[in-house]
């Protein structure tokens, strides 16, 4: 509970700003502008203060005072409040929360301050400032920022997009994940910013490792006992699901502490199965390599098939269980044969062997004293010519049927990108008649289904991808995405509001969705530009097929790589 006044005026000498204020950096252009606006037409909105010792500490108004002191005005419209130190912060992070013009940064900076006080979590800030919870999670991590990017954030020289990616990674990486921001083509002559897009592509590449990949339990605490257990650890894209919302699947994000837990699982196979080969799956230096291990061409792998109607793989005496222990697949265990001339998986091997008894075939015993007449020879070679042509034209027998099923492989390729070609277009056609048919006021049922679509963009893609459609790929112009967007919705006339919001909303859904993930486009369909049935000569009128079912299931399922649609 507080206790203000009513206006009054008070000398400008008796206040000054506070330590606290979440608001760090001052546009000097808008400040100039607001003092010569201040100077002509004096203070519309009154400042608010509360007093302390050292005269009035003000609350919110930091630009407003900064801009009377340019103006030479020696008094200030102002609102006295009685109010604690909590109270204070809270007061200046929610006023500078409500500008768009504070920096991210710097509300990162305001949230932490509020944190670090009692009675305070993130749930309280979600009350308190009015900001989504993806939100607050999103600022907060912009605090694990290393200094270099840090600076090079609150300088704006790469975007909100750009930090929160980087933000998300462990701090030994935001090094070399801030060099892939920039790029620097022959003609320039200083690196020039690259879209967010291109830097999660990158991360998702190099940094991001699939613990549904690992050869190890994500449960066993054993393998690396100060980080415990994959499952509970903060340093994975499923412990925080709202501030990775955009990244499919499970990442681990600590690539040290995997590399770890591989090798003690590693070790502890190899312990408890001594006759394990071990095998080195790439290159690397002679001192790195393990002592016993052996190099990929030093073994043949025996494929085991997954189709349990497929032959079984012949067993040999050089078989052997084997585990990789460095490169692609490490820590996977398979079957290898050790025998580089196996008769059994060596097809080279195996068709000399043959050959060799085919021309030099097991003598059938008889008497010392009989020779083979030439009537037996001729006929022991008329044999082996006929097995010699019937081998042949197997053998052209199964390089048809290769080559056949290699274009049937190649047609149904074709055919499905053609389908897929097709499918595409027709959802581009499908967004062009909800475009072209927007009404200049949006019903109840309409605006559900936007904001719907809307809350499952991508939040760190979309304003990139609609920047670019709307701007053009101008790599000369500077501004940021968010910039290209807030300047369109400014100058846009009121009638094309509504065709700018569906757009805005929509343009994330227009690709073709994946298998199990909700359709928002054919939702959007269905209330803006539903199909008008075709009538038949009988009258009666043919039921639209639309693109995709326009109803979520009551309970749709979630996948790893999907993200479950938000009801209203």
């Amino acid at each position: 509970m507080q206790n203000s006044s009513e206006f009054q005026y008070i000398a400008i000498d008796t206040i000054h700003e506070s330590i606290t204020n979440p608001r760090r950096t001052f546009d000097e252009c808008k400040l100039g502008e607001l003092a010569e606006s201040t100077r002509t037409n004096g203070l519309i909105q009154p400042i608010t203060v509360r007093p302390n010792s050292d005269g009035f500490e003000i609350v919110a108004g930091a630009r407003r005072f900064r801009a009377a002191q340019l103006a030479e005005m020696f008094s200030l419209p102002a609102r006295i409040v009685t109010i604690n130190n909590a109270q204070a912060l809270e007061w200046q992070l929610v006023e500078n929360s409500q500008r768009v013009d504070v920096h991210p940064y710097e509300e990162a900076q305001g949230f932490q301050r509020l944190l670090d006080m009692p009675g305070y979590d993130v749930a309280t800030l979600v009350e308190k400032s009015g900001k989504s919870a993806a939100h607050v999670y999103a600022r907060l991590s912009l605090l694990q920022l290393i200094p270099t990017v840090a600076e090079a954030f609150s300088q704006e020289l790469i975007t909100a997009s750009h930090a929160n990616l980087l933000a998300r990674l462990p701090q030994e990486h935001q090094a070399n994940a801030y060099e892939q921001c920039w790029r620097k083509d022959w003609q320039d002559k200083e690196p020039h910013l690259l879209p967010a897009k291109h830097l999660s592509a990158w991360i998702q590449t190099n940094l991001y490792l699939s613990l549904a990949e690992a050869p190890f339990g994500k449960e066993d605490t054993t393998l690396n006992p100060p980080a415990g257990a994959c499952i509970t650890c903060p340093r994975r894209s499923g412990f925080n699901t709202t501030l990775f919302a955009d990244v499919h699947g499970d990442q681990c994000l600590d690539a040290p502490c995997f590399h770890v837990k591989v090798n003690a699982y590693i070790n502890r196979e190899i312990a408890a199965r001594p006759q394990l080969v071990q095998i080195e799956d790439g290159w690397r230096k002679p001192s790195e390599k393990r002592p016993d291990a052996v190099q990929r061409g030093h073994f043949r792998e025996i494929e085991q098939s997954d189709n349990p109607d497929a032959e079984p793989v012949p067993a040999c005496a050089a078989a052997k269980p084997a585990i990789v222990v460095y490169g692609k697949r490490v820590g996977t265990t398979l079957t290898v044969c050790t025998d580089n001339h196996c008769p059994v998986h060596d097809p080279r091997e195996a068709a000399r062997i043959v050959k060799q008894e085919e021309e030099n075939p097991t003598p059938v015993m008889a008497p010392a004293a009989e020779e083979e007449t030439e009537e037996e020879k001729a006929e022991r070679e008329a044999e082996y010519e006929q097995r010699r042509k019937e081998h042949q034209a197997e053998e052209e027998r199964r390089a048809e049927e290769r080559r056949q099923q290699f274009e049937r492989q190649q047609q149904e390729q074709e055919a499905e990108r053609e389908r897929r070609d097709q499918q595409r277009k027709q959802r581009e056609a499908t967004f062009e008649r909800i475009l072209a048919n927007a009404p200049e006021t949006l019903s109840a049922a309409q605006l559900r289904v936007l904001l719907r679509a809307i809350v499952n963009l991508d939040p760190y893609t979309f304003a990139d991808d609609l920047a670019v459609e709307m701007n053009g790929d101008n790599e000369n112009d500077q501004r940021s995405a968010e910039e290209v967007l807030l300047s369109t919705i400014d100058s846009i006339e009121d009638g094309k509001l509504p065709h700018f919001a569906i757009r805005l909303a929509l343009s994330g859904h227009v690709g073709i969705p994946r298998e199990n993930e909700f359709d928002f486009l054919a939702e959007a369909e269905a209330v803006f530009a539903p199909r008008t049935p075709k009538k038949k000569g009988n009258g009666k009128a043919k039921k639209p097929t639309p693109i995709a079912s326009t109803k979520p299931s009551a309970k749709p399922k979630k996948t790893a790589t999907t993200k479950k649609p938000i009801a209203a």
